[in-house]
């Protein structure tokens, strides 16, 4: 079994002119296990791994220019280090690292979450809230509504209230402190 043509820095094999696809084959057959080193280097042992390393290749074979590339293993190395800053942003922007994933295990099963006693409990602490927003003077508690029922921002409360920004937090933290305080949390 033969091995095909490895390009060389000019990007054509030594049989000369190697076609995009058998370049990207020949690439992929040399770097692939490299690639991987360099993703969980960076990254872990990461699921995405591979998809990062497939990536590389697709982005190659994208470019249109495969076959004048100079040096190949160099933009290889430069395309997954754009990859693993692309994906840095995208993590940053979603802030996926704040978020856990579903574990059946670790949660529960998502039967078990729609049980009377679940309904029941639910709406005793909807009572308790209700009760305890009631308890508060009107201000604060039209201000804790706004905030957190009506997802209005500071700016916006003091505005239609005639208002400071100051004024919303103080009554946000009154509210806070009050609810903490009069509402039975599991422990």
């Amino acid at each position: 079994m033969s091995k095909s043509p490895l390009p060389d820095e000019t990007g054509t094999g030594a049989g000369g002119s190697v076609g995009a696809t058998a370049l990207i084959e020949t690439l992929s057959r040399r770097f692939r296990v490299p690639l991987l080193r360099f993703f969980e280097k960076r990254i872990g042992r990461h699921e995405e791994i591979e998809d990062l390393v497939q990536e590389v290749f697709v982005r190659l074979a994208d470019s249109g220019r495969i076959e004048s590339i100079e040096r190949l293993e160099a933009y290889l190395f430069t395309t997954a280090a754009n990859l693993l800053r692309d994906r840095q942003r995208r993590l940053a922007a979603r802030a996926a690292e704040a978020h856990e994933s579903y574990d059946e295990e670790m949660h529960g099963s998502a039967r078990e979450t729609h049980s009377p006693e679940r309904a029941l409990l639910g709406a005793q602490a909807i009572q308790q809230l209700v009760a305890a927003l009631y308890e508060l003077p009107e201000r604060t508690r039209t201000v804790w509504i706004l905030y957190h029922l009506q997802d209005l921002p500071h700016a916006e409360i003091a505005h239609q209230l005639r208002i400071a920004i100051s004024t919303i937090e103080k009554h946000l933290g009154r509210a806070s402190a009050h609810l903490l305080k009069r509402i039975d949390r599991p422990t």
